[in-house]
């Protein structure tokens, strides 16, 4: 096969055992690979009553068509597992330089089942799988752990996908890191940590074979004055080029989402980062964008600390948190991916328990003075949650789990959709973002979900006030993230090839020989049926397709959407149309139209 090396590595951690399973072309054709192959092996294999923490959970891996080769952005690795966050389906990826390797050495994909009886790593050396002792890497921080695996193994091209103290203590928002990327929201730190596997080591040297180099070629080059014209802020600035734009929109969350402006706001901004902190570019594989930003704080209490933080975690410790401080940004995140935490959920917590203490419900955070805007009490509070240490404990499992351990009105300030905690746009300045978080296969996301701000902004093909038309708009936008977390490719090149809504195949076919014509936008709407036929089963209802209590009751109180917020009126319009224009019933189900249509019925 083309692009493919047509075989997974199935290791059973109880039993120590490894075993090679070949995988038949019909299911690259249905589901391209990457997200779309994981969510086929977790709908086969992970039944409704599985316990996320529990041994039966799996960790699914799955790399796309386009990983490992010269496309560009063709770095991507998908995950799934269910969520100790959620309680349900979980979807996510990572960049770098992972997944590339993990073809490198032979499979499209990776399923880890079982639990270990003590702490091992597993070393995939160009297809050879071996369980080793971890039990000297236990308690490491990620860095640690990488770079002590690659000198037992004496080389240093290995790349690491491991977990940190927060997955070892089974942090319910734990993240896994692979070098500066991270498989981030929904805990699957957790999952790794209660199989007692601290870390993926992967090495490989088989370059993917693809069936017509010469026309890739000629494409690639093609393509590379659109790359360069449509990722140049990217290249300059990385993903915070974003807070400026979003600031001036009144669409940045501030303090958990009570306001939208603040007075020394543009500290955060992007410029600010690169002039003050900007180190070099960081890259993926096959990717000449290099959104990737290391940073070092230069001076003050942080003097020295290095991180890359992205627009995310500039709103989720900066903007959400109070703290206009671009050296504690940098900070916190360097916690983050050292523990292996999620970044997003991170500071959201926090700022759940900032908002706890302004309102006298918590006081006194377990000894902790926590207020809005205080550096001291957001590390203290951290370090607490990655040792789950007494108010640690409580908030490890999410705000949701939170709120309802906690009562008091809590629940109102919870910002989460489906228990996974919303990121860092104000749904009541973009309606659609509302329905995409609404609707999101694995809880609030803008990645998953949809992100809808291209086209209620820059593009304007819908009023971004506007209730009608957004189920469509969602609907489309959802299908192409599916197809495209499929191919194995970044998002933020796939314009310059043509991979939108209106696909160019031709790359795809390059690629592996295969016709995928008129197909791909149908491979994403199968992608994203499967995924709901998943949380249907693990009881999810119209009664999830929902949004946090503020959204709906509280406008925004000040900055350029003033007065705005979604009624429950308004997000049930939407959901109408939103279930009409996909095929499903009015409690959110697939009829068995759409489901024969996209031949769903079958293998």
């Amino acid at each position: 096969m083309y692009g493919y090396r047509g075989k997974i590595l199935r290791v059973d951690l109880s039993l120590a055992k490894s075993v090679v399973q070949e995988l038949p072309e019909t299911l690259f054709k249905k589901y391209l690979g990457g997200r779309g192959l994981c969510a086929r092996l977790y709908y086969d294999e992970i039944h409704s009553n599985v316990e996320p923490l529990s041994p039966q959970n799996k960790l699914i891996f799955a790399t796309g068509p386009l990983t490992g080769t010269t496309v560009f952005g063709g770095s991507k690795c998908a995950l799934s597992t269910k969520s100790p966050c959620t309680g349900i389906y979980l979807c996510t990826n990572a960049g770098g330089f992972f997944g590339a390797e993990l073809k490198f050495s032979g499979y499209d994909g990776l399923i880890i089942e079982g639990r270990s009886e003590k702490p091992v790593y597993l070393d995939i050396d160009e297809g050879m799988a071996e369980i080793r002792d971890a039990s000297k890497l236990w308690g490491m921080k990620t860095t640690e752990t990488a770079t002590a695996i690659r000198e037992e193994k004496g080389d240093k091209k290995t790349q690491i996908a491991s977990i940190g103290p927060a997955g070892e203590n089974l942090v319910g928002f734990a993240c896994i890191m692979a070098g500066w990327r991270s498989f981030g929201r929904g805990g699957a730190g957790a999952v790794m940590g209660s199989k007692n596997l601290k870390a993926i080591a992967v090495r490989g040297t088989k370059q993917v074979e693809v069936k017509n180099p010469d026309k890739l070629k000629q494409a690639l080059k093609e393509a590379t004055p659109l790359l360069k014209e449509t990722t140049k802020d990217h290249t300059k600035y990385g993903t915070a080029m974003y807070f400026e734009t979003l600031y001036a929109l009144g669409a940045i969350p501030f303090l958990n989402y009570q306001q939208t402006t603040q007075v020394d706001a543009s500290s955060l901004f992007a410029s600010v980062l690169r002039d003050k902190y900007f180190v070099k570019n960081i890259t993926c594989h096959s990717c000449p964008v290099a959104c990737g930003k290391e940073s070092k704080v230069r001076e003050g209490a942080y003097k020295g600390t290095i991180s890359k933080p992205e627009y995310e975690t500039i709103w989720s410790f900066g903007a959400n948190c109070g703290l206009a401080s671009l050296d504690l940004v940098i900070a916190a995140n360097n916690i983050c991916n050292e523990a292996g935490l999620d970044a997003i959920t991170s500071g959201v917590v926090a700022g759940f328990g900032m908002e706890l203490c302004q309102r006298g419900i918590m006081p006194n955070l377990a000894g902790i003075n926590l207020r809005f805007g205080d550096e001291e009490g957001l590390f203290e509070l951290m370090n607490r949650v990655i040792r789950r240490e007494g108010i640690g404990d409580l908030l490890a499992n999410g705000v949701r789990f939170a709120a309802d351990a906690i009562g008091k009105g809590s629940q109102r300030f919870a910002m989460h959709v489906k228990g996974l905690e919303m990121t860092g746009y104000e749904p009541r300045a973009f309606y659609g973002m509302g329905l995409a978080f609404a609707t999101s296969s694995r809880g609030a996301c803008h990645n998953v979900g949809g992100w809808t701000i291209r086209d209620e902004l820059l593009e304007k093909t819908s009023d971004r006030f506007a209730i009608k038309g957004k189920g469509r708009l969602v609907k489309t936008i959802q299908d192409l993230r599916s197809y495209i977390d499929s191919t194995g490719i970044c998002t933020i090149p796939r314009r310059s090839l043509g991979l939108t809504d209106t696909p160019k195949e031709d790359l795809l076919q390059y690629v592996t020989g295969l016709d995928f014509t008129n197909q791909l936008m149908e491979i994403g709407e199968r992608i994203y049926n499967l995924e709901r036929l998943i949380l249907i089963r693990e009881g999810v209802t119209r009664k999830d397709d929902d949004l946090p209590l503020r959204t709906k009751a509280e406008p925004i109180l000040d900055g350029p959407a003033k007065g705005r917020r979604i009624t429950q009126e308004m997000l049930d319009g939407m959901l109408n149309e939103y279930y009409d224009v996909r095929g499903w019933d009015p409690s959110g189900k697939p009829t068995p139209e759409k489901l024969l249509e996209l031949d769903l019925l079958s293998p």
